[in-house]
């Protein structure tokens, strides 16, 4: 495994370890529910209608996508001297599609909660709540392939979960 500077670094992958395809796909998705969560936050500040609502948190995530997919495929690029293969390209959508996930299902459960009867600012605030589990999943998984520590493995969930925490509390004060 190549360095920045070119030198070698050993591979500490083992068995049981996430692969760099599973990383990417867990890293994005994180991205992906940060940025929905604070869009999520911002909008529950405003008096916003369920469908503007709908649209800019999924919206988000497909913007989330794209920007993955671009900076991935364009550090590939500048990191290769080859030109990227289909598999590459293809796999490199692949994790980045997880970026889009959080959004495109916030927005899914704003539309449920909706038709159950459930007002936009409430649904707002079930869908951030639901992106503080989604954090602490995406970090229980990234733990499970690690060479880390149980402790510190807890410690990154408590960590992820208080960043979600924070993110709806900050919500909460700007309203």
């Amino acid at each position: 495994m190549a360095t920045r500077d070119g030198g070698q670094r050993a591979d500490t992958s083992g068995p049981g370890d996430l692969g760099h395809g599973a990383r990417a796909a867990l890293r994005a998705a994180l991205t992906g529910t940060i940025f929905a969560m604070s869009v999520l936050a911002y909008l529950g500040d405003h008096e916003t209608a369920l469908g503007k609502a709908v649209v800019t948190v999924a919206g988000t995530g497909i913007v989330i996508f794209l920007g993955e997919v671009y900076a991935g495929l364009l550090s590939a690029a500048l990191a290769s001297s080859e030109r990227l293969s289909r598999t590459e390209i293809t796999v490199e959508i692949g994790a980045s599609a997880t970026a889009a996930v959080p959004g495109v299902l916030a927005g899914l459960l704003l539309l449920v909660l909706s038709s159950l009867g459930l007002a936009v600012g409430p649904s707002i605030d079930a869908a951030l709540w639901l992106g503080v589990v989604t954090l602490a999943l995406c970090s229980i998984l990234e733990g499970h392939g690690s060479h880390r520590t149980v402790p510190f493995k807890i410690a990154m969930v408590v960590v992820s979960i208080l960043l979600g925490v924070v993110i709806i509390v900050l919500k909460a004060e700007l309203h």
